[in-house]
Order: structure tokens, then C-alpha cells, then sequence
């Protein structure tokens, strides 16, 4: 392939941020099950937001919840998300070398992107704090694509807002929600090993063909292998 585009999640992959991504969903779930949903189902452990929103609208369509009540819910939990993740910008830290390889692509002209499940503002205040805000033409979070990863329609959106086509990008990430995304859309996926849970971000800790111990190996590997 000829590579001319980089699309990268943003925490564990550019950033080691410290959301309390179980304190949020644990708040989630008690608005859910205060509003109708069976206790006991939904779990902060051992499910993504995206899993417990997909049991959640499911359970909706079961009861026959009413759309104004459902959209009043789904504001919440975003309000929820939006501030776990901007409490956590203060705390939030570079991992080393990351933001030197990104110049090193940026100068070499590719065109970078952040598809983040992450809040839009989140990101943009991740990009700055860490020096990095000025290298991406494209930065998508939360709600700003057709469909959140690991859906087909984040990348595939993602791409067209680049000017490229899955064919000619690489997607990187360290986690298995970006591999999946990746895979589901037929495209060129990077593991890297920097993600909070190691090996045990994989699924069956199976990591990726291509795994990487850091973004900062990035520029190396594709000048060796995707010239």
C-alpha cells in the first residue's frame, strides 16, 4: 500500500490520561436503573459505555420507553462523560517520545486524524496540554460520526473527512475496540503496547500482528516497512 494517512485513538495510544472510566459508567448505570432498567445487568467492569448504551436502548425498545424520556437520558449520561473526562485533562500526562513522531509524520506529510470515543473538547485540551494540537486535520470525538468504534461507520467516515480512502491509511491503537474497528472497515491496523491494562486490552490477550511498544516507534516501522 501506498500509505498517505494515520488515524490514531487518542488515551493509552497518544496520551495516559486517568479518567475514572469505572466511577462513570458505576454513575451511569445507577441513572439507568433508577429510570427502569433491570438491576444486576449492565456491569462498569466488564463492559465498554458503548455495550451498556447498545443493552440500554435494546431494554428501551422492549419497555417502550417514550423518545423524550430517552433523550433526556442520553443527554445525562453524556453531561456524566463530558465531565469525568475533562476533570481527568489536569492529571492527564505525554507518553515519552509521542509527541516527537507525530511532528516526524505530520513533516512528512501525512495526514493525521484522532477518532476518539472521547469528548471533542476532551481531546482538543489532550492535543494542547501535551503539544500535539496543531498536528491533526482531522479530530472526531464522541457523536461526530454516523457510528462510535468499533462500528464500520467511524472509520469509514473518518476517512472521507481525511480525503482518503480506507486503502490508504493505517488505523493505530491499543486497544481491541480499535482493532475491531480497524478490521470491520478492511483496514490497516498498528497495535501498540502503552494501553492501562497490557496485553489484557486484547481480546483472549491475542495483541495484533503488528504490535509496537510505543507511537514513538511509529515513524521507524513505516519507513522500514511502508515506504
Amino acid at each position: 500500500m501506498k500509505l498517505k494517512g494515520i488515524i490514531f485513538d487518542l488515551d493509552s495510544t497518544l496520551v495516559h490520561s486517568h479518567v475514572d472510566f469505572p466511577k462513570m459508567k458505576r454513575r451511569i448505570i445507577k441513572l439507568l436503573e433508577s429510570n427502569g432498567h433491570p438491576p444486576g445487568t449492565l456491569s462498569p467492569t466488564d463492559q465498554t459505555t458503548v455495550v451498556i448504551m447498545e443493552h440500554t436502548e435494546r431494554e428501551w425498545e422492549r419497555q417502550g420507553k417514550p423518545e423524550e424520556e430517552r433523550r433526556r437520558l442520553r443527554d445525562a449520561i453524556t453531561d456524566y462523560m463530558n465531565q469525568g473526562e475533562l476533570e481527568a485533562v489536569e492529571t492527564l500526562t505525554e507518553i515519552p517520545g509521542v509527541p516527537e513522531a507525530v511532528e516526524k509524520l505530520m513533516t512528512k506529510g501525512f495526514k493525521l486524524a484522532i477518532l476518539t470515543r472521547g469528548h471533542h473538547e476532551y481531546a482538543v485540551e489532550a492535543l494542547k496540554k501535551t503539544g500535539m494540537h496543531g498536528y491533526f486535520d482531522v479530530i472526531l470525538g464522541r457523536g461526530e460520526t454516523p457510528q462510535p468504534k468499533p462500528y464500520r461507520e467511524a472509520i469509514d467516515y473518518t476517512v472521507r473527512r481525511m480525503g482518503l480512502t480506507v486503502d490508504d491509511v493505517v488505523m493505530v491503537g491499543d486497544h481491541q475496540i480499535d482493532y475491531d474497528s480497524a478490521k470491520n472497515s478492511r483496514c490497516m491496523f498498528i497495535g501498540v503496547a502503552t494501553g492501562r491494562r497490557g496485553l489484557r486490552s486484547w481480546e483472549n490477550e491475542t495483541p495484533p500482528p503488528v504490535l509496537l511498544d510505543s507511537i514513538a516507534d511509529l515513524p521507524a516501522y513505516i519507513e522500514e516497512n511502508l515506504p
